[in-house]
């Protein structure tokens, strides 16, 4: 298995099939990269996923833009199932998955993540700049009766928008029977000072201190070491995922992913644009599969935690001493 210089194994790969997406969500971080033209081709998608799962990765996450707007999204999942013996999942605004749900399922798609930022028609039509809550809703419906299980709603937490929300969404999630992944609004460094994020980011420490008390049953997502709680609420139990990146080298040193991007990138950390590694160099027609293992050696060398234990430790003795 790959593992990086800081003793972090790579057992799991983003794929970014796209960066296309009929919806506009401000705060989407796209995969760490832009709106582009080209886009990698099934074929290409699966050479790599080959040649990674050669190395040791044997989970793989398909994400855009909006995957399911790819019109061979359901052949790249079926192609992947036969290579792939670990999870393959997806991550999805879940707009098309009322009609494609059922053939994902059967072609090796094993679960779904589907963003549902707001239960409220307004807000969600302000955040994602369409009205489409319903479709999302029937989404929802569409894969958990496909199997797609356990279905995981994203909710990215955003402060004057949704944050009033957060416990209704949590007693939605034990009413219809998902996982609800609370996400915190995160950007690199250099972006922390800016007028979005000081706006809208709202930190998810005190919720996840308030969750653990109350939580009947801890686990922890492999990936991230992320805490999961079982919270009771009134008729049942919700199950919630806390995602908190902003300075929590925790996070980091349990990160186990590499990212492909739609140009054929490889990019070890999402808030980082300084250390891609191209998969298949100047001419893809002559590069062997010898050289994307070497790409996949190189990027993993450049893998670095972005937060660390010191810089953390060190920004909070600052912030006490003043």
């Amino acid at each position: 298995m790959l593992q990086d210089s800081f003793g972090r194994p790579v057992s799991s790969l983003r794929v970014q099939v796209n960066t296309t997406c009929n919806f506009k969500c401000f705060f989407c971080h796209m995969e760490g990269t832009g709106i582009q033209a080209n886009q990698l081709s099934r074929e290409e998608i699966i050479r790599i996923i080959k040649v990674a799962a050669k190395l040791g990765i044997n989970k793989v996450k398909f994400t855009g833009g909006e995957p399911t707007l790819r019109s061979d999204i359901v052949d790249i999942v079926r192609e992947t199932r036969s290579i792939v013996s670990g999870e393959i999942s997806m991550t999805t605004n879940g707009t098309r998955l009322k009609s494609i749900a059922p053939d994902l399922k059967h072609a090796g798609l094993d679960r779904i993540n589907i963003s549902m930022h707001s239960i409220d028609p307004g807000t969600f039509e302000f955040i994602t700049g369409m009205d489409a809550l319903g479709r999302v809703v029937e989404g929802i419906k569409a894969a958990q009766d496909a199997g797609l299980n356990p279905v995981k709603v994203n909710f990215v937490a955003l402060k004057g928008i949704n944050e009033d929300q957060i416990w209704k969404m949590i007693q939605n999630s034990a009413d219809n029977d998902y996982t609800l992944q609370i996400i915190e609004y995160e950007v690199p460094r250099e972006l922390e000072q800016s007028e979005d994020f000081l706006k809208y980011h709202f930190p998810l420490d005190s919720l996840e201190h308030e969750l653990s008390v109350r939580s009947v049953r801890t686990e922890h997502n492999s990936l991230h070491d992320r805490p999961l709680f079982n919270v009771p609420v009134s008729g049942g139990t919700a199950r919630v995922e806390i995602v908190r990146p902003m300075h929590n080298y925790h996070f980091c040193d349990n990160c186990t992913r590499m990212r492909v991007t739609s140009l054929g990138e490889l990019k070890p950390c999402l808030m980082r644009s300084d250390n891609y590694t191209s998969v298949f160099g100047a001419s893809r027609k002559r590069h062997t599969d010898s050289d994307i293992e070497k790409a996949f050696i190189q990027a993993t060398n450049k893998r670095e935690p972005y937060w660390r234990r010191e810089e953390v430790n060190e920004s909070q003795v600052l912030c006490d001493a003043s």
